[in-house]
């Protein structure tokens, strides 16, 4: 695992002249936020991490109640997984980026106030060789996969493809992923403003990243605070 921390936006343009492909990249705001599915951060009433069995009733749950908005992909529980992944069920997916500009962009997103306790000195950037990609069959299950790999979704709403998104469906959801070739940019609090100013500058803002009219909202609301 190597670490790098940046002074700049340049300073992370530098970094991006590989030309490696399969890199994917995920932005967070928060250095201490590992690599862990969302259902291995949920807990029980009791403080207890879920199990592979709680998980699937979860999914069961959703598939079962969303079926009328879903009919296309009732059989296919990867697509189903992603669908709800993107409106908030806690899954084994992580999201990630092919975009690094992206990928910046989330991990800047929001400005950092001494008393927030959700932000940290250091925001960070994930980046990772993804060379082990899902082949789609009809008979994959994602809740029996041996190791990490990426995919990307049949269905594509305005937020992935504006996002370059992709995701990553883990083995062992219960516990952060540390791939031994994972590279982590951290991003000192004192350059936040500045790298999301730049990135505005490059069309990576709230109105591009969301595509919807939040976003488009946030965007002009953020342009009145920022003193561009």
């Amino acid at each position: 695992m190597k670490i790098k921390i940046i002074d700049d936006f340049y300073d992370f343009l530098k970094l991006q002249t590989e030309t490696e492909d399969n890199l994917i990249y995920r932005g967070v705001r928060n250095s201490t936020f590992t690599l862990t599915p969302s259902i291995g951060r949920l807990k029980d009433r009791y403080g207890n991490t879920l199990d592979v069995k709680e998980e699937i009733r979860l999914f069961d749950i959703f598939r079962h109640r969303a079926y009328p908005f879903i009919k296309d992909y009732k059989d296919d529980r990867l697509e189903l997984l992603s669908i709800a992944q993107h409106h908030g069920l806690p899954t084994r997916l992580l999201d990630w980026t092919k975009n690094p500009l992206v990928a910046a962009y989330f991990a800047v997103e929001e400005d950092f106030t001494k008393n927030d306790k959700k932000l940290t000195e250091f925001s960070c950037i994930y980046i990772y060789k993804a060379n082990r990609k899902v082949k789609l069959s009809d008979t994959f299950d994602p809740f029996e996969i041996k190791e990490v790999r990426r995919f990307v979704p049949k269905h594509w709403d305005n937020r992935i493809i504006s996002q370059s998104g992709l995701f990553t469906v883990h083995n062992e959801p219960y516990k952060p992923w540390v791939p031994a070739d994972l590279k982590i940019i951290l991003i000192h609090e004192s350059v936040r403003v500045d790298i999301k100013k730049t990135l505005n500058t490059f069309g990576i803002h709230a109105g591009t990243i969301y595509s919807d009219l939040d976003g488009i909202a946030a965007h002009i609301k953020w342009l009145r605070t920022c003193q561009m």
